[in-house]
This record gives C-alpha cells, structure tokens and sequence, in this order.
C-alpha cells in the first residue's frame, strides 16, 4: 500500500497504512522546507465543509492522517483502503523515531504547567532526544501577537519536527500562515495534555467502535456538548443516504 490522495464528502484525507505515515513525516522532516501535517477528524472535515480557508488548508498539507475511526471506516467503505493514524498515538511514536533517529524537536501550544508534566515524561522515557525548543504562546482568539518572533525562534532552534497544540482549527490555520521554518509541522491537539497526564483517552473498545468522542463528551461536557453536537450534525448531513442505510 502506497500513500494517496482521497476524500471524505470532498474534503481530502488520505490514505495509507500507519507505517507509510510515520515514515512519510521522517521524510518530510529531512527536507529543507516548511512542510505540514494535519491529522483529521469529523470535527475537523465538518468544519472544513463550510469553511473555504480551513478546505484550502486541507488541499495544501503535505500529508492528512486520517484521525478518526468514523473516517478510517468511510474511507475502507468507498474503496480507499487506510489504516488510522491518530495525532495522539502517533506523537509518542514519533518522539521515539526522532530520539533514534536524532531529530530535534519543538513544542508549541497548551500551557507551561502541561508542558512542565509533558517535558519531564519525555526526558525520561527518550533521555537522547533532542528538545530544541518549547513554548506555550497566550490563548486568544487570533495568532499570537508576537507570531513573527515565534516563528523566528523555532527557524533557529533548529528543530525538525515542530508539535503544534493549539486545538483546530487555530492550529491549521497558524501552520498555513507559518512559514520559513525548515521542519514538518503537525498539527497534534490534545496530544500534549494526554502525553502529560492531565487528559485521559477513551479505552480502545470504545476507539475501536468510534465512540470516542462520547468518552471526551462525559469527561467535558460544559466545552464539548455544543462542539459535537454541532459537528456530527453537519457531518451526517453531509453523508450520502447509502452509507447511512449500510450495516
């Protein structure tokens, strides 16, 4: 299986097995160019069906992993055979092939106390790992005020693989808006907080029958209750009637 390009209701993800993605951002992060990935879920493509920047942002990226099972299962169905490669299981995996790899590394997003937990995890489990650079920027609405100067410190830090954790869609739209970095940037959300412990993931059963996301409702229901059910809404409307009929 290689590697290609498909679509969930237009909006692309593509397809491929986990190794073909993991080696995929090795690659990227080898080149001497700004190169993006995202990792996408319904969340993400129901807001990309009505939001032409965060389509476009989709089109541009070097690589879309597909994030969710819903996906994963949509995309096995039209024929676009894929495995799942979520952000939050992939970003161990990478921390532990750039630590072999010797890869340097950044952190940007979340905050200093989940960075903190998260840092001192990661010295731990990967001591050669090179860590060129973490930074938790202020919350608000927009990119940071100081966004040239950020973008500044991470094109000197050296890194080749840049974590961005600043939740969707901000995190895609400063990637596309980030440029003269020489590393891959990936998109990865939550990954920090789970990482550091101040977040748990669904078990995999529920993963496994893409329920996930009723395990983060009844963690959070205050900030997720109107997200989801806003998003899968959209989502569903978007599904041909044949897929919603399938067993």
């Amino acid at each position: 299986m290689t590697i290609r390009r498909a679509n969930v209701e237009g909006i692309r993800v593509d397809a491929g097995t986990r190794r073909e993605f993991l080696d995929r951002i090795l690659e990227l992060a080898g080149e001497d160019r700004t190169s993006r990935v995202l990792f996408a879920n319904v969340h993400m493509v129901a807001r990309a069906l009505d939001d032409p920047g965060l389509r476009e942002t989709l089109e541009e990226a070097d690589l879309v992993c597909p994030d969710g099972m819903p996906l994963v299962r949509l995309l096995n169905w039209s024929g676009a055979r894929t495995q799942r490669c979520e952000g939050m299981a992939a970003f161990p995996l990478l921390l532990g092939l750039a630590e072999s790899a010797g890869l340097p590394v950044a952190f940007y997003g979340s905050t200093e106390a989940v960075h903190g937990a998260m840092l001192d995890r990661i010295r731990r489990e990967h001591p050669a790992l090179r860590i060129a650079h973490a930074q938790a920027p202020p919350f608000g609405p927009s990119l940071s005020v100081a966004f040239e100067q950020d973008l500044r410190t991470l094109s000197g830090s050296g890194a080749r693989l840049v974590f961005v954790a600043l939740g969707c869609p901000r995190q895609e739209m400063w990637m596309r808006a980030a440029h003269g970095i020489p590393g891959c940037l990936l998109g990865v959300g939550n990954a920090f907080e789970v990482h550091a412990g101040f977040r748990r993931r669904a078990p995999l059963w529920a993963r496994a029958l893409c329920l996930e996301w009723t395990f983060r409702l009844a963690a959070e229901p205050r900030r997720l209750g109107s997200r989801y059910l806003g998003t899968n809404l959209r989502f569903l409307r978007a599904l041909p009637p044949w897929i919603l009929r399938r067993r």
